[in-house]
């Protein structure tokens, strides 16, 4: 068994969740009645079925990356966010969340993942968001860059492209943003918002683990599978593009 603590404070120190600026309040979200943990569930979202799924796993602990509080935090405690607090509540179930500290981080976080993956050399960070940098940019093999930025980023396909990069990879993309891409001649590839940002939950599962001796499970979601499953937006006519 593993204190709560422990785990809390060896996630914060890891990531140094600290030292970021985030519209995700991180950190231990939903406490629990008891202290010691002996399962600690991973999942990509503060969902009422991932809850269950680790309540299920025999959890005490769900590390997700998208919590349940935002900004100036919980206003109500009503409707979705209500199912969420009530289902971790009755199965003592305790949440914590980490939102840019996990996209950033070099060894565990969702886009050094990612590109790593991808197989990825010479990575070097990219993309600032809210005043942090949690992308990056690697080369392929062939001599090919690449930019890496997970979830719902993009809205740096332009930025991408001034980089000098041949292909940039994320999440989803809005219409606008595929247009701007477009614009600009960047191909890019939309992977899924929840399939690329599965890495970096994974890698904190491995590495908590293996650190702190304390049991894992990744919580996957059943309807969504790996990152193949993503279609290619925009590929421009250019000779000099990516094939």
């Amino acid at each position: 068994m593993t204190e709560l603590k422990r785990i809390v404070d060896w996630i914060d120190a890891t990531l140094d969740v600290a030292s970021f600026s985030d519209v995700s309040n991180n950190g231990l979200q939903i406490a629990r009645r008891g202290t010691e943990v002996t399962k600690v569930a991973f999942g990509v979202d503060a969902s009422v079925r991932t809850v269950e799924a680790a309540v299920e796993a025999g959890a005490q602990l769900l590390v997700v990356h998208h919590g349940i509080s935002w900004g100036g935090g919980i206003q109500r405690l009503t409707g979705g966010v209500y199912n969420v607090v009530k289902a971790a509540l009755d199965a003592d179930l305790a949440l914590y969340a980490v939102h840019l500290p996990l996209d950033a981080n070099h060894r565990y976080g969702n886009n050094y993942e990612l590109a790593r993956y991808l197989g990825l050399k010479g990575l070097k960070p990219a993309f600032v968001y809210h005043g942090e940098t949690i992308g990056c940019i690697g080369t392929l093999p062939n001599g090919r860059k690449v930019g890496v930025c997970s979830g719902g980023a993009g809205g740096f396909a332009p930025e991408a492209k001034a980089l000098g990069c041949d292909l940039y990879i994320t999440g989803e993309a809005d219409w606008g943003e595929t247009i701007a891409a477009e614009n600009v001649g960047m191909q890019m590839i939309c992977a899924g918002h929840y399939q690329t940002e599965t890495f970096g939950v994974q890698a904190l599962a491995r590495a908590m683990k293996k650190v702190l001796k304390v049991e894992t499970a990744f919580i996957p979601r059943p309807d969504a599978e790996g990152w193949r499953e993503g279609v290619v937006l925009f590929r421009p006519r250019a000779s000099g593009a990516c094939s």
